[in-house]
């Protein structure tokens, strides 16, 4: 149980309880996936493994509909996208013939 509690939910949201903001403050924790960037919010520590998971690939906090998939980093998924954008206007500048 000590191994899970190692793990931060990595930001605090905000709740009013009441219209227009006059209730009372709720703060719980909030945990970004590192695969999708999906929000989720923690109750408690405690409790935090039943709505998030930890990634065996790169040892992150990740959403519950992300746990069992391919570890693809949001990062690695946006470096993918950068290159194929390049190969597509090196592969589309050729093709003109006058650059």
């Amino acid at each position: 149980m000590t191994a899970q509690l190692r793990f931060k939910p990595g930001g605090v949201s905000q709740y009013f309880e009441g219209p227009n903001f006059t209730g009372k403050l709720i703060e719980v924790g909030s945990s970004t996936c590192s695969h999708c960037r999906h929000l989720t919010d923690v109750e408690s520590r405690k409790r935090m493994m039943e709505v998030v998971d930890i990634c065996r690939g790169c040892m992150k906090l990740i959403c519950l509909s992300c746990h069992g998939k391919p570890c693809i980093p949001f990062e690695k998924r946006a470096e993918r996208i950068e290159e194929l954008h390049r190969l597509q206007s090196r592969v589309h500048m050729q093709a003109w013939r006058c650059y």
